[in-house]
């Protein structure tokens, strides 16, 4: 247990000198708990516009002494373009074009602030130098003391000697580090120093031959911090990354990961970004794994999206491949990562000729990631698929014509394949007022089959199937008082009739066919089903309405409800395979409640309840507090749905100051229908005016059998100097919605 928690010390030590990808200096909110530094000097100014080059002198007294020069003395204030002089008493050498100052001298530079008992300037090679002071970074919170400083104007850089440097604004700062020579390059924004001695609460802790670090939030080629955890599957797991700042658009991390009980895992990313392509390639490679006979285990994934002719072309690709089905088990962190069957993979691209068409193409593959499920029966690959949509402008009293148009071919192994073609004619005769709108359409649905390797079916099946619909919604307003304000009340309701003659279609396949999902939204779909497979018959007529308070004065939704059912006035024979008829009268009966009250509180609830059994087939409610200060969010979320597996859980997470310094962080999600723990997070957050500190634990399902996996990862970060172990940050993120990093 020492040697390990004296691996994890040292690293964590190391880290702190390695240079950083970002420096946060701009990042206001990193520097929040910083009180205002009353120490810094404040800037004389020219009294009245002056032209550049010019110099303006103030004194309280001017004396002309014969062959030493000019003195000023009393206050003394030089401005001389962005560089500013103060001093008890200057003496200005005519011949060496030089100024002296002595007692109390204050020198204001481009990126530097210096203040000592006696300095120099040479105003023709535009060099200073100080003896015995403190200095300040003009960008940033940098700060410390130096034996001496040299400020060369022309090249902007400053060498300053015998210093001690730290970002902490008090007297006795947290952690400083003190170094025989500290060179500042203002122009690129970064530090070096040679010899470096780390101390934390004035106790060595680290040394170092040479160190570089930011001066501001411009990006560099250096190490970053390490992210250090450890796991019950992998042991101590340490990562070390490098970071390369090839341009102002690119850059690439080399990631080098220790896992103690699987071995030396290598790792990277590169990353590009330019106004209109942007995307990252990522790996990872595991040439032995110990716990997998020495098998070589790797990763690669290849996001690219690309925008073009004025935005309206739009390129994206997404292809991902691991080793092995067992990959994401063991390396994806999380049970939305782990649980996964298939990769995705897919190219697509889209153009919009706004009110005149959109074009759609798609070439989607996948990896099968789960060895319990046979390839015939995974999810057919597109190779490819084109859709097509007219788009005309919405125009009351018009007759709207359009047109769907989608061909795709379909590809799996050892399964039926082929092509299907389908077009989707339609006119539609809008009549919209401000209160009303009612638009009738009707449409015809033809589709045909070219099918290879069939069994059941024919080469070449076809369908054609007319629909009709009516849609009408009705917009009423009053203003009313609501919780003491002003607010303007709507009461929207909504009536859709849908028909749908039944056309047998079982002699079709289904490739990428199911049903919706029931909800809100899809009350008002001309199909029940995903896909284009089959077509619902349908003679329904839905009833909604929704109503919302919005507030007068800040243009808020306060509250917005919504509700509806669908009545049957026939059976839906129409079904997916392995699903049985639907015979009731009325459909389930949603409803969905959103609410953002103010004061940091919002609330979300849906319910679908069965009348033909008298049962609730969903319920889910969640509400959030999170005020406009953003140091608290809280979420608590209750759901509950009847499916082939049962789920009922509940979700409680938060992140909530104990005090300024000190916050905790949680998740519990529970499976009340298994009785067990789902994933428990539990962390603590120490932060400062210059480091902040995060310790995270973690037990979760790691797969999809049901076996944990527990992780306790840390953050540390010296601000100014250099912070990773983001991964932390952004499983927070997703953990805690709302939730928002210090620093």
């Amino acid at each position: 247990m020492r040697r390990t928690t004296k691996k994890i010390l040292t690293l964590c030590l190391g880290g702190a000198m390695c240079a950083p990808v970002h420096a946060k200096f701009g990042d206001a909110a990193s520097w929040w708990l910083c009180p205002v530094d009353r120490q810094l000097p404040v800037r004389p100014e020219y009294s009245e516009p002056i032209e550049p080059g010019s110099t303006e002198i103030r004194a309280d007294s001017t004396r002309i002494v014969k062959n030493a020069g000019t003195e000023f003395a009393g206050n003394v204030e030089i401005v001389r373009d962005t560089r500013s002089i103060r001093g008890d008493v200057v003496t200005y050498d005519d011949a060496g074009n030089q100024f002296d100052v002595a007692g109390h001298a204050t020198i204001w530079d481009a990126g530097l602030i210096w203040q000592g008992q006696q300095a120099k300037f040479d105003l023709d090679n535009d060099v200073g130098n100080l003896t015995e002071g403190n200095y300040w970074l003009v960008n940033g919170r940098g700060r410390g003391y130096a034996r001496t400083i040299e400020s060369d104007r022309q090249t902007d850089i400053s060498v300053l000697e015998g210093v001690k440097y730290t970002t902490c604004s008090s007297d006795r700062p947290d952690w400083l580090f003190s170094t025989q020579r500290l060179r500042l390059d203002h122009d690129l924004g970064r530090g070096s120093a040679t010899h470096v001695v780390l101390k934390v609460k004035n106790v060595p802790v680290f040394y170092l031959p040479y160190i570089n670090f930011p001066l501001d939030d411009r990006r560099k080629s250096g190490f970053l911090f390490p992210t250090i955890g450890s796991s019950t599957s992998t042991g101590l797991d340490v990562k070390v990354p490098y970071y390369f700042n090839l341009a102002p658009d690119r850059d690439a991390t080399f990631e080098p990961r220790y896992l103690a009980n699987r071995g030396l895992m290598l790792g990277g990313e590169y990353r590009y970004l330019t106004p209109n392509h942007e995307g990252e390639i990522g790996f990872e490679v595991l040439p032995g794994d110990d716990l997998r006979n020495n098998d070589t285990r790797s990763m690669l994934s290849i996001l690219h999206e690309s925008k073009f002719h004025n935005n309206r072309g739009y390129f994206f690709a997404d292809i991902k491949n691991v080793s092995d089905s067992q990959y994401l088990e063991d390396f994806g962190g999380s049970l939305g990562v782990n649980s996964q069957r298939f990769l995705d993979r897919r190219l697509e691209f889209r153009y919009l000729q706004p009110q005149r068409y959109k074009l759609n193409a798609l070439v989607q593959s996948y990896q099968a990631v789960d060895d319990s499920r046979i390839s015939s029966r995974g999810p057919y690959r597109r190779l490819p698929q084109i859709n097509f949509a007219s788009l005309l402008p919405y125009q009351h009293l018009r007759f709207i014509p359009q047109i769907i148009a989608q061909t795709t071919y379909f590809d799996r192994p050892d399964s039926i394949s082929g092509g299907r073609v389908d077009l989707t004619p339609s006119l539609s005769y809008p009549y919209i007022k401000q209160y009303l709108r009612i638009t009738p359409k009707l449409s015809i649905r033809h589709t045909d089959y070219f099918l290879n390797n069939t069994d059941a079916f024919n080469n070449r099946e076809s369908r054609t199937v007319p629909m009709a619909s009516l849609d009408s919604q009705l917009f009423m307003d009053r203003r009313l008082s609501f919780l003491g304000s002003p607010v303007l009340q709507t009461f929207e309701p909504r009536a859709y009739y849908l028909y749908v003659p039944k056309d047998s279609q079982d002699d079709i396949p289904v490739f990428d066919t199911g049903q919706f999902k029931f909800s809100f939204r899809n009350l008002f779909r001309e199909n029940r089903f995903s896909g284009r497979d089959r077509i619902g018959d349908a003679n329904q007529l839905t009833l909604a309405a929704t109503t919302r308070f919005i507030h007068l004065e800040s243009g808020r939704e306060l509250l917005r409800a919504s509700f509806g059912q669908i009545y049957y006035f026939e059976n839906r024979e129409i079904t997916i395979p392995f699903r049985q008829k639907e015979k009731d009268d009325v459909s389930e009966f949603v409803g969905e409640l959103a609410s953002n009250l103010g004061n940091g509180w919002s609330g979300r609830a849906i319910v679908q309840y069965d009348p033909n059994n008298s049962s609730t087939e969903l319920a889910s409610y969640s509400v959030r507090y999170r005020p406009e200060s953003g140091r608290i969010v809280a979420n608590a979320g209750y759901r509950r749905r009847k499916a082939v597996t049962d789920v009922e859980q509940t979700d409680v997470s938060f992140s909530a100051p104990i005090t300024d310094n000190i916050s905790l962080i949680g998740r519990w999600n529970y499976s009340l229908e298994n009785n067990r723990t789902l994933e428990l997070v539990g962390g603590v957050e120490v932060d400062s005016c210059c480091w902040g500190m995060r310790l995270v634990g973690r037990r979760f399902i790691r797969n999809i059998e049901g076996q944990f996996d527990t992780g306790i990862f840390m953050q540390f970060e010296f601000k100014g100097l250099a912070g990773y172990g983001r991964s932390t940050e952004s499983f927070l993120r997703k953990s805690i919605p709302g939730y928002e990093s210090r620093f």
